[in-house]
């Protein structure tokens, strides 16, 4: 029989979860309740008693609970999660045939009703990431329900301040038989390698798919500028688009060899020029040597992991555009990225909308580009939204 602790919302606390989002803060719920361990399954109520839901504990975390139902009619068992996994695993049945390309998210966390777990999936590998202490003792039961869908070969990787910050100890390794490493996987006519063991998260940004193609197109009979290049995927789309030259630029000397092999691995390691620089000052070095580009990719890291990152994070961004633009060749077009959550639509429009003004030059929204719906977004849990893409292009008038 499985047992649940029974933990009381204060006052007023409820409406954001009765709407569905799953995140019970330390500070929203009253003292008195019945110690708290990681993987300790919960019963959350509101402070009249009324049923919120159930879900599993991190008390380490300013996220005590993660909850994972409406009310109190399912339980919380291997069953349940493997079930929440299969059905992750069901919705995205086409999307190989969809994205052309057999990298894929198969699971994204809350988008898919498993709070803090990740799965990125390469060809028969599946990378599994665990960011909640309280789903963690289902790991096992995760990468089995993997297994028997035909990923024969599962990785985790569980690294980086957020354990610290969930209580759990790091861990990185083969949760089955070792199986290649790096993977190998294709995305429409290119290919790349994707390694945990060495590059960030699960090995290459899946989330960024639509904006590499854009940037492809883009590209063709163009000089292009790539900062932020990492592993090289967008230049090296932009490179089988046809770009007539490309720079591309990252601080990561590990990522940049990773570059040249995924450029060697599409015999485009011709056509691209990588350099070790960091992208913050090599914008301002670059116009001091008068460098100009048709096209400037312009995707750096998290500008604004949190709310207090915000006002430093908005500085950055628009300094990096304003030198981008004064780089920028008449009628040319720059994609600016940011994959900060808190870098709203409002923000970063409002950021070009300076740039460019101050610039004295005029330029068009000509699209917005997003994470692709294998990351999927829930309405009533904004932090799954968090890929936002602007492309500017020069008006001609």
């Amino acid at each position: 029989m499985l047992l649940y602790t029974r933990v009381k919302l204060k006052p007023k606390e409820e409406d954001r979860l009765l709407a569905g989002h799953p995140w019970v803060f330390a500070n929203e719920v009253e003292t008195g309740h019945k110690p708290l361990t990681p993987g300790s399954l919960v019963e959350i109520i509101t402070s009249k008693g009324i049923p919120v839901g159930r879900g599993v504990a991190s008390p380490s975390s300013k996220i005590l609970v993660r909850l994972l139902t409406r009310g109190f009619e399912e339980h919380i068992d291997a069953a349940f999660i493997a079930g929440r996994v299969q059905k992750a695993i069901d919705n995205r049945k086409g999307y190989k045939k969809l994205f052309a390309s057999d990298g894929i998210r198969m699971l994204f966390g809350e988008g898919d009703g498993l709070p803090g777990i990740i799965a990125d999936t390469f060809g028969t590998t599946a990378v599994l990431s665990c960011f909640s202490a309280g789903l963690k003792p289902f790991m096992p039961t995760i990468s089995k329900t993997f297994q028997e869908n035909g990923f024969k070969f599962v990785y985790e990787k569980s690294v980086g301040e957020i354990c610290q910050k969930e209580g759990m100890p790091e861990f990185q390794g083969w949760l089955t038989k070792e199986g290649d490493m790096p993977m190998t996987f294709t995305e429409g006519k290119a290919k790349f390698h994707a390694n945990p063991m060495t590059g960030q998260k699960t090995g290459f940004y899946l989330d960024f798919r639509y904006a590499r193609e854009r940037f492809k197109e883009l590209s063709k009979g163009k000089n292009v500028l790539d900062l932020f290049a990492y592993t090289g995927g967008a230049s090296i789309q932009a490179a089988l688009g046809g770009a007539a030259s490309i720079l591309a630029l990252d601080s990561s000397q590990v990522a940049l060899d990773e570059a040249v092999a995924n450029a060697k691995l599409n015999e485009v390691e011709n056509a691209i020029q990588f350099e070790k620089k960091d992208s913050f000052k090599a914008v301002r070095d670059l116009k001091k040597e008068n460098k100009s580009f048709d096209v400037i990719l312009l995707d750096p890291p998290p500008l604004a992991k949190s709310v207090h990152e915000l006002p430093a994070g908005r500085i950055a961004m628009k300094r990096l555009m304003g030198n981008a633009l004064d780089m920028l060749n008449p009628g040319g077009s720059m994609l600016v990225a940011s994959c900060s959550h808190h870098f709203s639509w409002n923000l970063l429009e409002g950021l070009c909308r300076e740039a460019t003004e101050e610039s004295g030059r005029k330029f068009k929204l000509v699209e917005r580009l997003t994470q692709p719906v294998d990351h999927p977004m829930v309405l009533s849990i904004p932090e799954t939204e968090y890929l936002r893409a602007v492309l500017l292009t020069e008006a001609s008038f």
